[in-house]
């Protein structure tokens, strides 16, 4: 696309301004999305440990219930058996007695069994207990850096994002004065090389890849002021006259 030099130079610094206002605007965006990512990420790690709490408070209360009702069916059976050994001195006959026998035996068995029970429901509520301490302990030290790690990046990210729409909206005034084909061109590249789209040739060299430019290409950029892109990063190229004092800047 042959332009006068005015019309190129223009081109360029539309798209280099569009280049600089995009990198800025995906800083800030970016640092949004690290500090609400951030905060998400812990506020998710409270979460996980609140639930671990509050399933485990759970479990221990369900386990000493479970204690608290075999103690009493204990105390319930002991007595009895205590009254059954005191019927065994008022039986007559030796059916009777017998009948009290086997009901104390049954009796004991049925209690040498849910002291096992409670041995069991026992040993787990202590390891609940222990587990549940340490939980408590972690979820106590996390929430202390709640302030830090959540709601200090959440207010940062929040006050960052206001006037993004405006930003946005900016960016498409700028994007609207370049060409269409062009400028599609130029945002695709931008996503693919981490918001270097548009680079300077200068000594026959890519300034993006830092990669030696044909030498008939090179001639081209610098003849016909065309903007074309570099073989080897595709990145958008141009050159552009320097004057004598930018020459001196550069080899100083």
């Amino acid at each position: 696309m042959g332009t006068t030099d005015q019309e190129f130079e223009a081109e360029i610094d539309r798209l280099a301004a569009l280049q600089d206002f995009d990198r800025k605007l995906k800083e800030r965006v970016d640092r949004v999305e690290v500090l609400t990512g951030g905060a998400d990420e812990f506020e998710a790690k409270v979460i996980r440990r609140r639930t671990a709490v509050a399933e485990l408070t759970q479990q221990r209360d369900s386990l000493a219930k479970q204690r608290t009702e075999m103690d009493g069916q204990l105390e319930v059976d002991g007595g009895r058996m205590r009254d059954n050994r005191m019927r065994m001195s008022r039986v007559k006959t030796d059916r009777e007695l017998m009948a009290i026998q086997r009901e104390i035996d049954l009796g004991k068995e049925a209690k040498a069994q849910l002291e096992e029970e409670l041995l069991v429901v026992m040993d787990s509520l202590e390891k609940i207990n222990v587990q549940l301490a340490e939980e408590e302990e972690a979820l106590a030290e996390l929430e202390t850096e709640v302030a830090a790690r959540i709601t200090v990046p959440r207010s940062e990210a929040t006050e960052l994002s206001q006037g993004l729409d405006a930003e946005k909206a900016r960016r498409e005034e700028l994007a609207a004065g370049i060409d269409a084909s062009l400028c599609r061109k130029y945002e695709q590249i931008f996503q693919q090389r981490s918001g270097t789209a548009v680079v300077e040739a200068r000594n026959g060299i890519c300034t993006g890849c830092r990669m030696s430019l044909r030498p008939q290409l090179f001639n081209e950029l610098q003849r016909y002021k065309e903007v074309r892109q570099c073989p080897s990063c595709h990145r958008i190229i141009f050159y552009r006259d320097r004057t004598a004092e930018e020459a001196a800047e550069e080899t100083a």
